[in-house]
């Protein structure tokens, strides 16, 4: 409880006690209480959910998402938000530790190949996770969902700031693991529901309603202390799976693996609702930071999630794998009903928490981000000249607020270098390459004296490129 708290309610128990009335009691303590509290940092990640996927983004017609439009409408929808990968494992990398994993040779998931003959695979231990920061300065911190990291029980949230996770460390999960958690851990030890160390035993819910339903119960638990909670939820990565009702009010969608992730985000949205709704009824709504985004872009042919106007999809740098629905609330601090189309990515969340919380940033963090407190407020009306950078073991890319570059197969004799006015043309389609050598110069400077401070690429899914093999998915299981 915090000090500011503890002194109030113990000088209301001794007037309690001694019959004083003192004049201040009506006004000032509700007020000292308010101005004590920290904000909490509410972090919401889809998974595989494209940039048409949330009906805030106004570009698809057969979603429903009711109650991230309403998060959406109050604070403000970010239209170029990236994240750092376009694939699940690196764009957490990035996202938890605020620097571009590329930092620390983390460039795709852990896969079946590796650089090194004694790599490890997983985020490094030495590194701090944005639940240590927050950790670290009083927080409580906890994590409900899928986690992607290592397989090493010291890579697992528990173990990496989170004093409470609920989920499993994997790409993937059944939906409807719960009634057999037990036998499928036995089969699929990753693949299975934990709560920190302890398996859990049987359940009976949807696991999107499960992830909603701990998430609920976690705000219960700590409305009284400033908080950070992380959910990212496994909708709508595959198995395609949805509950009979969600599937009966999308049954007009003619296709049925549309019509079955659509049913899957409406569902996700239900239980994102359910959070909001228990924010609202403990009046934590202005002392919430709340983002929402997913973790890379939609797989047209694998989840059938939308990425358009984007080019292409999950797995690729063109922006329909690393563009993603993005907003952010904070109520009664950031204005509602914006729409800002500075480029923004997730690297910039913790730095934002964390001023938000009052935190001071260390210069021996190594944070890459930018505060977007300013931006949001209205108190800036655009970020400082900067460039996004992307790169993996088969593709790079950069880009700046007007103009992208893009090498898809950088291995090749013909890499095929591709630029874009992306700040018009946000479908991709007008190459510029040959029209703007000095832009593209320019650009691959950049991109080339960030890249001189990365590590290499530890491990992945190419044999041609890492040597040694590590196992099925780094797993000798």
């Amino acid at each position: 409880m915090p000090a500011v708290k503890k002194g109030l309610i113990a000088a209301a128990c001794s007037f309690a006690i001694t019959g004083i009335t003192p004049s201040f009691v009506d006004a000032a303590p509700v007020e000292a209480i308010k101005e004590s509290r920290q904000p909490n940092v509410l972090l919401i990640f889809a998974d595989d959910l494209g940039y048409a996927d949330a009906g805030f983004q106004n570009q698809s017609k057969d979603v429903e998402t009711p109650n991230l439009d309403r998060l959406a409408a109050d604070g403000a929808i970010l239209t170029a938000g990236y994240v750092t990968a376009p694939v699940s494992g690196p764009s957490r990398a990035g996202l938890m530790t605020g620097r571009y994993q590329q930092r620390f040779g983390y460039h795709d998931n852990i896969g079946p190949f590796v650089l090194e003959e004694d790599i490890v695979q997983g985020l490094p231990l030495d590194l701090k996770t944005m639940a240590d920061y927050f950790k670290e300065a009083g927080y409580r911190t906890g994590m409900v969902g899928k986690w992607h990291d290592g397989d090493p029980k010291e890579y697992w949230p528990h173990n990496r700031g989170f004093e409470d996770f609920f989920g499993f460390n994997n790409g993937a999960a059944n939906y409807w693991v719960g009634p057999r958690n037990l036998k499928k851990y036995k089969n699929k030890p990753y693949a299975a529901i934990y709560r920190n160390d302890e398996l859990v035993p049987e359940f009976d819910e949807y696991l999107t309603d499960r992830f909603g339903t701990e998430a609920v119960n976690y705000i219960e638990k700590r409305k009284d202390d400033p908080f950070f909670l992380f959910v990212p939820f496994n909708a709508i990565h595959g198995p395609l799976q949805a509950k009979k009702e969600d599937l009966e009010r999308f049954e007009h969608i003619e296709d049925v693996k549309r019509r079955t992730s659509v049913a899957m985000s409406y569902n996700m949205d239900q239980n994102i609702g359910r959070i909001l709704d228990k924010l609202e009824e403990h009046d934590l709504m202005e002392d919430t930071i709340i983002f929402f985004l997913s973790d890379n872009g939609g797989k047209i042919e694998g989840n059938y999630s939308y990425n358009f106007p984007l080019r292409s999809e999950k797995g690729t740098l063109w922006d329909g794998g690393v563009r993603i629905p993005f907003s952010v609330t904070w109520r009664g601090t950031i204005p509602a009903g914006q729409t800002l189309d500075e480029p923004v990515i997730s690297l910039d969340i913790l730095t934002t928490s964390l001023a938000g919380a009052k935190i001071k940033q260390q210069e021996e963090w190594q944070l890459e981000g930018v505060n977007l407190l300013p931006y949001l407020k209205g108190e800036k009306t655009q970020l400082e000249d900067r460039f996004l950078f992307w790169e993996n073991s088969r593709s790079s890319a950069i880009r700046d607020r007007d103009w992208k570059l893009i090498v898809p197969n950088k291995h090749h004799k013909n890499a095929n270098p591709q630029l874009f006015n992306i700040s018009e043309d946000i479908g991709e389609q007008n190459n510029l390459f040959r029209k703007h050598p000095g832009e593209v110069k320019r650009l691959q400077q950049a991109f080339d004296k960030w890249n001189a401070d990365n590590e290499p690429s530890k491990w992945g899914w190419g044999r041609d490129l890492f040597p040694f093999t590590n196992g099925y998915r780094g797993r000798n299981d």
